[in-house]
């Protein structure tokens, strides 16, 4: 039987991530794992027990009508639905659209907490990044081409800047605890 899929309309290099990182987890067991990027709508289900098939399982419902939606022009990655003891995918296969924002978002968050883990180290940051954000998608099966590096990039610049405001407000805060006569109020 073929695999019962959601699609969903992710950025390239966040549907070839989840994709890639999806298969090296089915291939743990075994000696090799490709790393080429999953062509687009191959159907890839998503790790068992993980944040993404948790919020897939939380939202999935019947569908609302006799015919299923069309599959969407600018859909780029095929989530294939796992059976789940009290959700059959032959009957529980339709999530709305905020569900699917929701999932969308999941996956995104994933792909930061990736992203920040593996690039935010004291190398990277005292060196350009540009050769790390490219072994970065050698690595997790992004295709290497200027668009998906120039939104990694972009991506993990926004995380870095945010990072360093929250913790300049936060050195701030504590220094004018320690200081209250000279705080600004």
């Amino acid at each position: 039987m073929s695999a019962i899929c959601v699609y969903l309309s992710l950025p390239p290099y966040l549907a070839q991530w989840y994709a890639h990182t999806c298969r090296k987890v089915h291939h743990r067991e075994d000696d090799i794992c490709p790393n080429q990027p999953i062509p687009a709508l191959t159907p890839v289900e998503p790790v068992r027990g993980s944040y993404e098939s948790q919020v897939l399982h939380r939202v999935l419902q019947k569908q609302p009508s006799d015919v299923p939606e069309p599959i969407p022009a600018d859909a780029t990655l095929a989530l294939a639905i796992p059976y789940y003891s009290d959700r059959d995918p032959r009957v529980f296969n339709y999530i709305g659209p905020h569900a699917k924002l929701e999932l969308q978002n999941a996956i995104l968050e994933s792909f930061d907490i990736c992203l920040w883990q593996e690039l935010h180290t004291f190398r990277v940051r005292l060196n350009r990044q540009d050769h790390a954000i490219w072994a970065f998608m050698e690595k997790h099966g992004i295709s290497c081409d200027e668009p998906n590096w120039n939104a990694i990039a972009k991506r993990y610049q926004r995380k870095r800047d945010i990072t360093y405001k929250i913790n300049s407000r936060k050195k701030r805060s504590d220094s004018s605890r320690k200081n209250p006569k000279h705080s600004y109020v």
